[in-house]
């Protein structure tokens, strides 16, 4: 870690009790210097970054800015809401992972935990949350319009964001959202549920009730009011319709990204997956996520196509679960520009594949409501893991690590049935725990040796974690 970048969160952890004003003036700067720098690399025409990753770290720098400047246009959510009607009516939202993963960046994060770990959160809850809340607490984080949050997928989400609407005394929506039944998820027994999820067809998800499309439209749309009321002012419809049809857009390139990078070798790094994750989640419908699609699909066609069949001379194709520690010297190693292995994405950054007809902008409502049941966090952890096993059957991944976050019990709690599922599919599973937003929560030693001995599993070029 640089060491002025550690200068830095030194100094801003040491104003967070006493000064928290200065503390949020620090991030500004400090985030508007990484700003400038992403904005130079933009243009650097002899950069080893490819132009979609440059982008994409722009776009999302603006994007936490935002919020940080403008606190009276922005909105706390959480990351899997989907943001096309706050980007219809120019709100900017502030959501958890994305904030406490540039806290990280700014090595900055410990101090925020440590303050809420203090203020009585516990110490086993998620470490992104509690990086929220530390500085929202701390009255660093400026007071937000409202709060707004789904109850998919984090357990975390109804004690955090109901806090933090009592704390600054503003609005707060719940959005709920029904699990959906994705076959006979009742059953208990692990070789029953292996039948069930093997005979099933993995390019297509079981159907999504109407009446559970109809009940969480009829939220968005009591949604839609709320926003109505806080700003004062009408939803332009034509905007929400112009959102959607951005977005379809925009998918329908990722899906064409998805269809090359089966067949390419496309290098990708923990910084840029999680930079993903971030405009597909909180660009949903804007501008900038199609843009950045522009860019990503034209990089992938760019790429080496590779000959699957001379399998040993290839770099290791990995899948990867849940959220990425970009940070941390042993996973960035692994995944370098020059490395031998090949980061073939989050499955966060394919939690929603989109479907014919799932996005129609003369239904915006149903719309939004059909992307927000199909995402593959919401319900079972048989629903994401079928989509884990889709994933690595289309995109030809040789590996999956099934990394579980500290403090999320979803993804702890599913790894051992994914794992077997997956295996017996023919895929190798190395189940990492780990803390990809708490540095001081993580031993990379102990990580490191796992990694090792994964990819010496895996086989054709030595590790080199």
């Amino acid at each position: 870690m640089n060491s002025i970048v550690r200068a830095f969160g030194s100094a801003v952890g040491n104003c967070i009790e006493t000064k928290p004003k200065m503390a949020l003036r620090l991030l500004k700067v400090g985030f508007g210097a990484n700003n400038l720098q992403s904005h130079l690399s933009y243009l650097d025409p002899v950069s080893r970054l490819c132009l979609s990753q440059r982008y994409a770290s722009l776009a999302c720098g603006q994007a936490i800015l935002a919020p940080l400047r403008k606190p009276q246009k922005s909105v706390v959510v959480n990351l899997f809401l989907p943001c096309e009607l706050l980007v219809a009516t120019d709100l900017v939202p502030q959501f958890v992972e994305g904030f406490a993963g540039y806290l990280d960046g700014a090595c900055c994060e410990r101090g925020f935990v440590e303050y809420a770990e203090n203020w009585g959160v516990p110490k086993t809850y998620c470490s992104y949350h509690k990086a929220l809340l530390g500085a929202s607490l701390s009255s660093v984080l400026p007071k937000p319009q409202c709060v707004i949050h789904t109850t998919v997928a984090c357990d975390a989400n109804l004690n955090t964001f109901r806090t933090l609407a009592s704390y600054w005394q503003v609005p707060l929506f719940v959005l709920d959202v029904p699990a959906v039944s994705v076959g006979h998820e009742d059953v208990c027994v692990e070789e029953d549920l292996y039948v069930e999820m093997s005979q099933a067809d993995p390019n297509r998800d079981e159907a999504i009730p109407d009446e559970a499309v109809i009940y969480v439209a009829n939220q968005f749309r009591s949604m839609a009011e709320f926003l109505e009321d806080i700003t004062h002012r009408k939803l332009n419809e034509g905007r929400l319709a112009e959102t959607i049809k951005r977005e379809k857009r925009s998918l329908d390139l990722y899906t064409r990204y998805q269809t090359e990078l089966a067949h390419r070798e496309f290098m990708n790094d923990p910084l840029t997956e999680m930079y993903r994750i971030f405009l597909i989640h909180l660009q949903a419908g804007s501008p900038n996520l199609e843009r950045y699609m522009e860019l990503l699909l034209r990089d992938v066609q760019d790429a080496p196509l590779v000959n699957l069949a001379n399998h040993g001379n290839l770099k290791k194709r990995i899948l990867w679960v849940h959220t990425l520690p970009f940070w941390q010297n042993s996973v960035a190693r692994l995944f370098a520009l020059d490395a031998p292995y090949q980061l073939l994405g989050s499955d966060l950054s394919f939690d929603f594949l989109n479907e014919e007809d799932d996005l129609d902008e003369r239904a915006p409502f149903e719309s939004m409501a059909r992307k927000l049941l199909r995402n593959s966090a919401g319900g079972s952890a048989v629903k994401r893991t079928r989509r884990v096993l889709d994933l690595a059957k289309r995109l030809h991944a040789d590996g999956v690590i099934w990394f579980c976050q500290w403090g999320c019990k979803q993804t702890l709690g599913a790894a051992n049935l994914a794992k077997q599922i997956l295996e017996q599919q023919g895929f190798p599973v190395l189940v990492l725990d780990g803390d990809a937003c708490d540095k001081q929560n993580i031993n990379d030693g102990q990580m490191a040796t796992k990694l090792q001995a994964f990819f010496e599993m895996l086989g054709g070029y030595n590790a080199q974690v």
